[in-house]
């Protein structure tokens, strides 16, 4: 059995695969680890993280439990990728993968929008290589970041708004991160668009990616599991 544990800067999850798909989501915990060890198959576990502190405790935690060694993944693990960023070493792993799920499903130029703790774009062209991107604070960020560096402003949560114009602090506040975003997603397929010659594919992962979509005006495909099925891809490069 094959599981992908997601390591992000706010969860953790956990996937289960089956010849390349996920086939279920699971909570992880220290108890699922312990179940999983139960079993009387052998467990492979890929790890995907960018979190290094996280990472070297529940690599520890998997052995402690007598299971074989995790795969780590790294920018080492995709040589093959062909890329114009001027340092793969620095590329977040989560973008390592949403680049190895493009290549891998869409032949044409193909742009991925993860939405989550950070917002992040990144560009493969029509010939399977990786241009770079962009990267900015997501919805929940901006939020705490607002409440934390100003006296008087709250803190909230994503809230469905459609209003364009806030009429109190909290809707004012909403309106700018949330339909911010959703401009700079907007501009930013405008001039990729621009600069290709063919139509473009969007994808858009993530946990927001649900609801930024309401707000842009592009087409796009929702995959909201590119991190964990484009680790398998890595994955299997390794063998």
């Amino acid at each position: 059995m094959t599981y992908v544990i997601d390591i992000g800067n706010t969860t953790v999850k956990l996937y289960k695969m089956n010849e390349g798909n996920v086939v279920q989501t699971l909570k992880f915990d220290e108890k699922a680890l312990k179940t999983l060890s139960e079993s009387k198959f052998n467990v492979e576990f890929i790890i995907a993280s960018v979190v290094p502190k996280k990472t070297e405790e529940i690599a520890s935690l998997i052995e402690h439990y007598g299971m074989d060694k995790p795969l780590v993944l790294t920018h080492e693990h995709y040589k093959s990728l062909k890329s114009k960023y001027l340092d793969l070493s620095e590329l977040g792993i989560d973008r390592l993968c949403n680049v190895a799920y493009a290549i891998k499903n869409f032949k044409k130029n193909t742009v991925v929008i993860d939405l989550g703790s950070a917002v992040t774009f990144d560009i493969i062209n029509g010939r399977g290589e990786f241009e770079g991107g962009m990267i900015l604070p997501g919805i929940r960020t901006q939020f705490r970041s607002l409440s934390k560096q100003t006296a008087l402003l709250p803190d909230l949560i994503q809230h469905d708004n459609d209003l364009f114009i806030g009429r109190s602090t909290e809707e004012c506040i909403r309106s700018g991160v949330q339909n911010g975003i959703a401009g700079i997603c907007n501009d930013f397929i405008k001039e990729v668009a621009n600069r290709f010659t063919t139509r473009i594919q969007v994808i858009l992962s993530g946990g927001d990616a649900e609801f930024i979509s309401k707000l842009v005006d592009f087409d796009y495909k929702i995959e909201k599991l590119t991190v964990p099925l484009g680790a398998y891809l890595i994955s299997r490069m390794v063998k």
